[in-house]
């Protein structure tokens, strides 16, 4: 059986290149990953033993679903003639994990009777696009958004009765705005910071009721906008050249409209669809924009929609250490 997985290593305590400040994980992922022949990055696809035992591997042609599957297979046909003294760790090993597990469990901040939006953006079609690869066109990333039970409240008005509105709190519409509303299509991207939010605003409609049912519109309008002169690192070219601008100019302007649900017996909302549709500009040293010159103006497309309850969909926000939760 193959237990899929994804990290992220570049938070505190995961870094690869630091050995001082190693969690156990990241131990478990160097050691698999210095097993491979390919040490072009610390990304890629590998499949590997509980023990950290790499089977097979790579870093290129993460995008093919069908070399994949020929790396998958290729794994599964070498756990059949691995011993099971190397597939599995160790009991003092297997104890080390588990505690380390609990201690990030405890840690978590998942959001328990609050609002979990799954936010999925893409570029939209455009005919200017013809010098984008095929494959790079049809990309799209998948992020978070949290908010608490008492801050999802702010999104439907105080009064539930048909007619009512009330616009979001800014700084809740200002969450969206700088670390949602960001160009994450084809790879890493930075937020925004607050200074750079120029409109946030949001308003919640109520249209319907039935009985403990409150059927809502959204309607709202965001804007961000910066200029980065490589201050830090990740305003910073990877590569200057002929096309890529000197100065990183790069912003949002995105358009909110939607319909959502709540129940006001569970005291939860049952459904949430908000369509974003964004004019995106600029890009930085990760995002892949560079690649092909695609620094916009260019439209993207975000929608916001209810996460589901299981594991995979409990995933913290990528940019959730920005939030200022305590």
């Amino acid at each position: 059986m193959l237990v899929p997985a994804a990290d992220a290593i570049e938070r505190p305590g995961k870094a690869l290149d630091d050995k001082t400040n190693m969690s156990f994980e990241s131990q478990l992922v160097r050691k698999i990953k210095t097993q491979c022949n390919d040490f072009y990055s610390y990304q890629g696809i590998f499949v590997a033993t509980p023990s950290g035992l790499l089977l097979a591997g790579t870093h290129h042609d993460a995008r093919d679903a069908r070399k994949v599957e020929k790396l998958l297979r290729e794994g599964l046909e070498k756990w059949k003639t691995t011993s099971p003294s190397d597939r599995f760790m160790t009991q003092e090993v297997f104890s080390k994990a588990v505690a380390e597990l609990a201690k990030e469990e405890a840690r978590k901040r998942y959001p328990t009777g609050g609002l979990v939006l799954s936010v999925i953006c893409r570029d939209l079609p455009r005919p200017d696009a013809k010098n984008v690869s095929e494959v790079h066109r049809k990309m799209y990333n998948q992020d978070y958004a949290w908010f608490r039970k008492s801050e999802a409240q702010a999104f439907l008005p105080e009064q539930p009765i048909k007619g009512a509105k009330r616009k979001v709190k800014r700084d809740l519409v200002e969450r969206l705005a700088r670390f949602h509303f960001v160009d994450l299509v084809r790879g890493h991207t930075s937020p925004f910071p607050q200074n750079t939010v120029e409109r946030a605003d949001l308003t919640a409609e109520v249209i319907d009721v039935n009985d403990n049912f409150v059927s809502l519109r959204y309607k709202g309008w965001t804007q961000t906008s910066e200029v980065h002169e490589g201050v830090h690192t990740e305003g910073k070219w990877n590569r200057p050249g002929p096309g890529i601008p000197k100065l990183q100019k790069r912003g949002v302007d995105a358009k909110l409209e939607g319909h959502a649900v709540y129940d006001q017996k569970a005291k939860k909302f049952v459904s949430f669809n908000v369509v974003v549709v964004t004019k995106r500009w600029g890009g930085n040293v990760y995002n892949a924009r560079a690649q092909f010159l695609d620094f916009g103006p260019a439209p993207m497309g975000i929608v916001l929609s209810l996460a589901g309850d299981n594991v995979a969909d409990r995933v913290p926000p990528l940019f959730f250490r920005s939030y200022g939760w305590k």
